[in-house]
């Protein structure tokens, strides 16, 4: 019984190693670089697929609009049973107690044609705002696309960062694990020097150094579940970025100037308003049209034939069952509704004023944004030098006060303020090269420039 029971257990740890590697094997790694991101992003982003079936609709919009400009044709086909009619029932004498007898069917077909001629400008109108639709939609794909690139350079660089700064904090967390072990070392040894408060303090230290890590770990898991997520990696799989580490942007900015008209031609955003602005307006004065009366030229056929009924040659006598007529005339349509339709040319006005103003806030946005990022790269830069400073200062006192804590005429009190200086003075450096990348990013988003690949 013993060994039967020694057999299964080997046999079931054997099946989950197996398992466990089966699983292992199945998850992959992807390397990415930051362009195979945005690439990959741009490719399936639902956003940006919804904003391009927005340049489908005005692209419908204006296939009706060029549309009216051609003939309207309704053809009606009838089918149905026919009431037994002669022409001796009206000759010599018209009889009007035919009886009603049904011994035959009857087929027709009525067409009419309505050939648009003038209308005060209202097909025009409607074209040139169905355009303006298109062009407004294409500018917002791009508008989208730039949104994309931005959060996926934040993400990116915020990946980055959480790795610099696990780095780090585990680089300190072995430096004061290793004072610890000295420390305890000094008391086993009894050294004159030693003392058991040196060890409370850096592991009070070391503690806050590990949530600090922690906290980094989790903003570094949670980067890597939304670019996951945007790039549509199984979650499952494990992600990393090519970059090994933080740096700082290598390119250097233009002069502000440029950067505030180089935006007119390359911000989305622009022609987006612009083309919106327009589209508004001829919505407008369409509206406006419809106070006037359409001119057409029209074209009415009528072909009815009946099983059971004879032709009558008499222009003054028709038979809907069994006749064929038909006319063509010049029309006018004017409808008169007291008060709809100018109601309909205020909304038409107020959606216009809404259009120009939101035109007015864009152009007064955007370059307040390029101004924001140009800044922010300008502090980035000078607290990337200062910080640099620290960093070397704050690193040679750590590794002096440990020092002299090993050679027992140091304290710990030393080292711990000596770490938390240099993790502070590391930590905004980093922060600072993540701001000065982040600035960049914003700027040509700011611009424009991003959806250009810059």
């Amino acid at each position: 019984m013993k060994e039967v029971s020694r057999i299964f257990m080997l046999c079931f740890f054997t099946v989950l190693v197996l398992a466990n590697t089966s699983i292992a094997s199945e998850q992959k790694l992807h390397v990415l670089t930051l362009q195979d991101c945005i690439k990959k992003a741009l490719e399936i982003s639902p956003e940006v697929k919804e904003s391009q079936y927005d340049v489908d609709v005005y692209k419908s919009k204006k296939m009706q609009a060029d549309s009216h400009a051609n003939p309207q044709i309704e053809i009606y086909a009838v089918a149905g049973p026919s009431p037994r009619a002669k022409q001796d029932q009206i000759i010599p004498l018209i009889k009007d107690d035919v009886g009603l007898t049904i011994n035959g069917v009857f087929a027709g077909i009525d067409i009419k044609l309505i050939q648009p001629l003038y209308s005060f400008g209202k097909l025009e109108h409607y074209q040139s705002a169905a355009q303006s639709g298109i062009n407004a939609a294409t500018s917002g794909v791009q508008a989208k696309k730039a949104d994309i690139i931005l959060r996926i350079k934040e993400i990116y660089n915020t990946i980055l960062l959480a790795k610099d700064l696990k780095n780090l904090l585990s680089e300190l967390n072995d430096d004061i694990a290793r004072s610890i072990k000295k420390a305890e070392k000094q008391i086993e040894d009894d050294a004159p020097w030693a003392d058991e408060l040196n060890i409370y303090k850096l592991k009070t230290v070391q503690a806050e150094i590990i949530r600090n890590y922690n906290e980094a770990d989790k903003t570094l898991n949670i980067a890597k579940a939304l670019l996951k997520a945007h790039l549509a990696i199984d979650t499952k799989d494990d992600i990393d970025i090519a970059e090994q580490k933080l740096s700082v942007d290598a390119r250097l900015p233009d002069l502000l100037d440029s950067y505030l008209k180089l935006s007119l031609s390359t911000r989305p955003e622009y022609k987006q308003v612009d083309e919106g602005v327009k589209a508004k307006y001829h919505l407008l004065q369409a509206e406006k049209t419809s106070l006037y009366p359409q001119i057409f030229l029209g074209l009415l056929a009528t072909f009815h034939r009946a099983s059971n009924r004879d032709d009558i040659k008499n222009p003054y006598i028709t038979d809907f069952f069994n006749e064929t007529k038909g006319a063509a005339f010049l029309g006018m349509k004017w409808a008169i509704d007291f008060g709809i339709t100018k109601g309909k040319i205020k909304e038409a006005e107020a959606e216009y004023n809404k259009m120009v103003e939101k035109k007015r806030f864009v152009e007064g946005a955007v370059p307040t944004q390029i101004q924001k990022a140009y800044y922010e790269i300008q502090e980035a830069y000078r607290n990337i030098s200062e910080t640099e400073k620290a960093v070397e200062n704050s690193k040679k006192w750590l590794v002096i006060a440990i020092a002299n804590f090993d050679m027992g005429i140091g304290d710990a009190k030393e080292i711990a303020e000596a770490a938390k200086s240099y993790a502070l003075s590391k930590a905004n450096n980093l922060f600072s090269i993540y701001k000065q990348r982040q600035a960049f990013a914003s700027l040509m988003h700011a611009v424009g420039l991003d959806v250009q690949g810059k």
